[in-house]
């Protein structure tokens, strides 16, 4: 399997969030941020909760939804476990339905990221979450994660937040 970077509890690669918009029309908020990451590896599952909830309590939305998604055609945004041996399934998973290395057609127009394409196919390109008094409201073990297919280089995530 090709070499992952799995982390159930930081934010790894996060180096900022930009707020786009944040428009009050009472009752109504909407609020729209980008979060920037640069993934120190080519593949990796990151938990980014803990910003995914930093950004709703800057929206201020009390109930609403959270709509998160990855702005990039190699990666994904999903919700599961936090739980390592989890992570490393998933990745082994996603690695054998989409290995790296085989001659993708896609690789005919000069590039070496076909199974990266594939890989974020098996995920989510966007997820929605409720909001339950100002927090996201999932069950005890669901975390919202970034995955990353094509790493080493700048990609966004939108967060737009709407709601009262």
């Amino acid at each position: 399997m090709a070499d992952w970077l799995l982390n159930p509890s930081e934010p790894v690669g996060f180096k900022k969030y930009e707020i786009i918009d944040h428009v009050e029309k009472s009752p109504m908020i909407h609020h729209t941020e980008y979060l920037y990451f640069k993934i120190p590896k080519r593949y990796a599952l990151i938990n980014i909760s803990s910003i995914i909830n930093q950004a709703v309590a800057r929206s201020k939305v009390q109930d609403g939804f959270c709509f998160v998604s990855a702005m990039h055609i190699t990666a994904g945004v999903y919700i599961n476990d936090a739980e390592s041996g989890l992570l490393h399934d998933i990745a082994e998973w996603i690695e054998n339905l989409a290995p790296y290395g085989k001659p993708y057609r896609h690789h005919q127009t000069g590039e070496d990221n076909g199974d990266a394409h594939l890989k974020s196919y098996l995920t989510n390109h966007a997820l929605t979450a409720p909001i339950t008094k100002g927090n996201l409201d999932f069950g005890t073990w669901q975390q919202i994660f970034y995955a990353e297919f094509d790493g080493l280089r700048d990609k966004r995530v939108l967060v737009k937040v709407t709601g009262i």
